[in-house]
């Protein structure tokens, strides 16, 4: 089987609390310790400047493998939560994380993990993906169970290893993530816009 490995670079927050050890880790250690070996880099970021500080990291050129951002996290329409929900000081809207990201995702995936990220007009996102030149940007638009939403993207994970970092690649991964998992795209409304 052919592997078009690319590495996944996914910044985390805090879901339910101190006492909650639910985490997106163990997806990634399954990938990485898989026949696929997809390597990663995990972080927890629990603030909006940690959020930024570490999105500068990923364009080291260090970081080049790393072609898939995962942003795990609280999420509403337009908007990333990875600190105090109740400050609007440690939110990030689209905006701001496109100017963050401007021009500087070239050949590289987004993919937002949280609920209700990408219910935006499509020409919002087609926006988003020009300005940052993201070659695919993906999420949901809906609000989602943590546990199946985590396994859809465990999936989607897996799937981007067996196609090239192409448009033509990268929509067989959506069109197999739609054969494969239907349910998921009509109750969840996901959607993975890749770039024309």
């Amino acid at each position: 089987m052919l592997i078009y490995r690319k590495g996944i670079f996914c910044l985390e927050s805090e879901w339910f609390g101190l006492s909650s050890t639910i985490s997106v880790l163990p997806a990634l250690h399954l990938l990485h310790d898989s026949d696929y070996k997809v390597p990663f880099i995990h972080r927890d970021v629990a603030t909006r400047a940690e959020l930024e500080h570490y999105l500068r990291k990923w364009f080291l050129e260090k970081h080049a493998n790393y072609e898939i951002l995962w942003l795990a996290m609280h999420t509403r329409k337009g908007l990333l939560l990875p600190g105090d929900v109740r400050r609007h000081d440690e939110r990030m809207n689209l905006n701001q994380l496109e100017l963050l990201l401007a021009g500087k995702c070239k050949n590289r995936i987004i993919h937002i993990g949280g609920c209700n990220a990408l219910a935006l007009p499509l020409s919002r996102i087609r926006k988003f993906m020009r300005v940052t030149k993201a070659i695919s940007v993906s999420g949901f638009c809906t609000s989602v169970d943590w546990t199946e939403s985590t396994l859809f993207e465990t999936s989607l994970l897996l799937e981007l290893q067996k196609q090239p970092l192409t448009i033509k690649g990268l929509t067989k991964v959506r069109n197999t993530m739609r054969r494969l998992r239907p349910i998921e795209y009509r109750d969840w409304k996901c959607v993975m816009h890749v770039r024309r």
